[in-house]
């Protein structure tokens, strides 16, 4: 398992976008998707990753040899569906590995090295907070009404709609809400409105795994680039 700066990884964030926007879907997404596996396999969250990974491939497969063989209203909604998930994917991807992968003090101590302004750096801290918070609680409540019988099946919804609306959703909101003050109360604990410059024991600085992988990152960039202007049609 490696461990990298998270600096590195908001670079990586940033490449990803710009292959998604500038290189079109085809087998560079593919070979892509391969990168952000083998990263999120080697900083340790290897179900997670091979589990989306699958289902990029599934997806990939269905728009190679079923789609083709649907027409109208259907093909059409489909195609252009899932050419907005194969934007995405990669992108969501690596959020959910650097996400899973990197501690809030972690990566506050990397953004005080770069001089990033609070009211950037605070947004970004809470969020990565939030949403596992979030997740977790909702596994919760998903747990709690199973022993009662109730679930998000679609069957489930169409018999009692109302019950799953109640006993599902209106909890998660509540819970979302309480969350949200319990971190804000937790920020304000912890001195989030200390003006004073942070300090920090963790050692947060740029080593050759990082150099490594920003060159791996950056060459499949410019090879999708390449391939691009050269205008090669990429399956």
């Amino acid at each position: 398992m490696i461990k990298t700066d998270p600096r590195t990884k908001v670079l990586l964030m940033f490449i990803t976008v710009l292959f998604s926007i500038f290189v079109p879907t085809g087998t560079m997404t593919c070979l892509w998707i391969g990168l952000v596996t083998l990263f999120g396999i080697l900083m340790g969250r290897v179900k997670k990753t091979i589990r989306a990974a699958s289902v990029f491939a599934a997806l990939w497969v269905f728009a190679l040899y079923v789609l083709p063989m649907l027409h109208g209203t259907v093909h059409t909604s489909l195609l252009v569906w899932l050419g907005l998930v194969f934007k995405c994917y990669p992108c969501c991807m690596l959020a959910g590995v650097i996400i899973g992968t990197t501690q809030i003090s972690e990566f506050m101590a990397a953004m005080a090295k770069w001089n990033v302004p609070r009211s950037i750096v605070m947004p970004l801290a809470i969020m990565f907070r939030y949403f596992p918070t979030l997740k977790e609680d909702w596994g919760h409540i998903r747990d709690a009404m199973a022993l009662r019988g109730i679930s998000l099946s679609p069957l489930c919804f169409v018999r009692n709609p109302g019950v799953v609306i109640d006993a599902l959703y209106l909890p998660i909101l509540v819970t979302a809400s309480k969350t949200a003050d319990e971190l804000s109360a937790s920020a304000i604990a912890r001195g989030i409105e200390n003006p004073n410059r942070r300090t920090s024991r963790l050692d947060i600085r740029i080593r050759f795994i990082d150099v490594l992988v920003l060159i791996i990152f950056c060459a499949t960039m410019a090879a999708g680039m390449a391939a691009r202007m050269g205008g090669y049609a990429w399956i």
